[in-house]
């Protein structure tokens, strides 16, 4: 068995871990009357009836951001007589960050995630339905020059089944670019790409190029093209877009949160050490 294939296994083993945990879970009763958090030297922790919240493993859940604390505090206040944990996706991405079910690495997730890029969606256009093939170049392609230009590489895209070749130079660019990132956020971007089947829709939102319910449309450009055609499910369809779309969302308010504590520590290491 390939590095990669282990490596996927683990991450999806992480997810299903969870998954597993919150289904045992996922019919209990709102146990708590009142949410909120409080500061931990740096950190911040979330409290259901001033009790600290602990992920599945036993540790108190702790993050580097008053805002995630609060909207993971929000999560939690949201919840009615029965507690959805399976709907609680910034509480699942910080328990599996904090817990790590599969014992990764960020170098492992980024080799994940380097190993997804040539089987991005927008990778493949269709090449039976002119109709459909003119309406992918028309929406996607705005993407891919903007990914393209952003990062400074060329990828090509797939002309039949088979996934185009990445550059030794695009993989290379993009393994810096997301090894900056920290364990959490790297662990949320592939909750995202999971959720979108697209790497490149992911970079999107992280550099606000997209928002999150315009790259889950854009991701879903096929499935939209058919129902358009032969009619959609009442709900159904709707009810699958708002997930992932919250999914996204939880994925990209997780990564932000992570980026902007790290930008501003390196915007006021040189400060200090004039100060010191």
């Amino acid at each position: 068995m390939s590095v990669i294939t282990t490596v996927a296994r683990e991450i999806l083993r992480s997810r299903c871990t969870n998954c597993l945990l919150y289904r045992t879970y996922a019919t209990r009763k709102r146990f708590y009357r009142n949410t909120g958090i409080v500061q931990n030297d740096s950190k911040w922790e979330v409290t259901l009836d001033h009790r600290r919240l602990k992920t599945p493993n036993g540790s108190v859940l702790l993050v580097n951001s008053e805002p995630l604390a609060r909207a993971i505090a929000a999560e939690w206040d949201a919840q009615s007589e029965a507690i959805s944990q399976p709907t609680m996706h910034l509480t699942a991405l910080c328990n599996t960050a904090l817990d790590n079910p599969g014992k990764l690495t960020s170098h492992d997730i980024v080799t994940y995630l380097l190993e997804y890029f040539p089987t991005d969606t927008l990778l493949f256009y269709n090449e039976e339905e002119r109709e459909l093939r003119i309406l992918q170049e028309k929406k996607w392609g705005p993407i891919l020059n903007w990914f393209q230009k952003t990062f400074d590489v060329t990828q090509d895209v797939s002309s039949g089944f088979e996934p185009p070749p990445m550059h030794t130079e695009t993989r290379a660019i993009l393994a810096r670019y997301l090894l900056a990132f920290d364990f959490a956020a790297l662990n949320a971007i592939s909750f995202g790409v999971e959720a979108l089947k697209s790497p490149i829709l992911m970079l999107a939102c992280i550099n606000r190029r997209l928002e999150p319910k315009e790259a889950v449309m854009l991701a879903r450009l096929e499935e939209e093209y058919q129902l358009s055609r032969w009619g959609r499910v009442p709900w159904a369809h709707e009810l699958n877009q708002a997930e992932l779309t919250a999914r996204v969302a939880a994925s990209l308010l997780v990564v932000h949160c992570s980026s902007e504590i790290h930008t501003s520590k390196v915007k006021s290491s040189p400060q200090q050490e004039i100060t010191q």
